[in-house]
């Protein structure tokens, strides 16, 4: 692909681990310009999309760049080509929560014959920050032929596994600490000897 040297192209992937309770979901980065890779960032969260953190990462991109640029997001997600589609009045009015889960809503809709955008409240926010700029585009490229997608790819996947990893972690250190505090908030006299029968040592202190 020839580059434009005065635009900044985006590569963008994303990731979603669709098989856990908690879904974690992770996009990245990768920012060239002038022919040299400028900055790499990525974003993870829980209970969440790949979609709905791609566009939470584009708009951040969006914001970062200096206003009045040339940007092209290079993606094999055809998802986010309608980055910039206002959502109807019936889209807007869903709940995060309604709309977590693009690519069913997606279906649905086309069974419906009528439109019905998922992520609104991300798409809204789009659409500002494109307004910042002389033109922001999204190309579709092919995956196994673009090792910089490839690789935002990766480290979305990484940074996704990292957030859920934590958060049972997290869990289980809450877990560990609430019997910690049982245990030690058990009455002398209830506790036993190993034995079976009740230890009353420390009654007579």
């Amino acid at each position: 692909m020839i580059q434009n040297t005065s635009t900044y192209y985006v590569w963008i992937g994303g990731s979603c681990d669709y098989g856990h309770k908690e879904r974690a979901g992770g996009a990245a980065v990768v920012i060239e310009h002038n022919g040299n890779i400028i900055s790499r960032d990525v974003i993870s969260d829980l209970h969440t999309t790949e979609f709905r953190m791609m566009l939470t990462l584009m708009i951040k991109v969006m914001q970062e760049i200096p206003e009045g640029s040339d940007i092209l997001f290079l993606t094999n997600a055809a998802y986010i080509q309608n980055f910039d589609k206002t959502p109807t009045a019936k889209s807007a009015n869903r709940t995060s929560s309604e709309s977590k889960d693009a690519s069913s809503l997606a279906i649905s809709a086309e069974s419906r014959g009528r439109k019905v955008r998922a992520n609104p409240d991300l798409i809204i926010q789009c659409i500002e920050e494109k307004k910042r700029h002389n033109s922001v585009g999204v190309k579709i490229v092919q995956y196994h032929k673009s090792p910089l997608l490839i690789e935002t790819h990766d480290r979305a996947t990484e940074a996704m596994a990292k957030t859920r990893k934590e958060f049972h972690q997290k869990n289980n250190r809450l877990s560990v600490s609430s019997e910690i505090v049982a245990s030690v908030s058990m009455p002398p006299c209830a506790q036993e000897g190993e034995d079976g029968t009740e230890n009353s040592s420390h009654l007579s202190r």
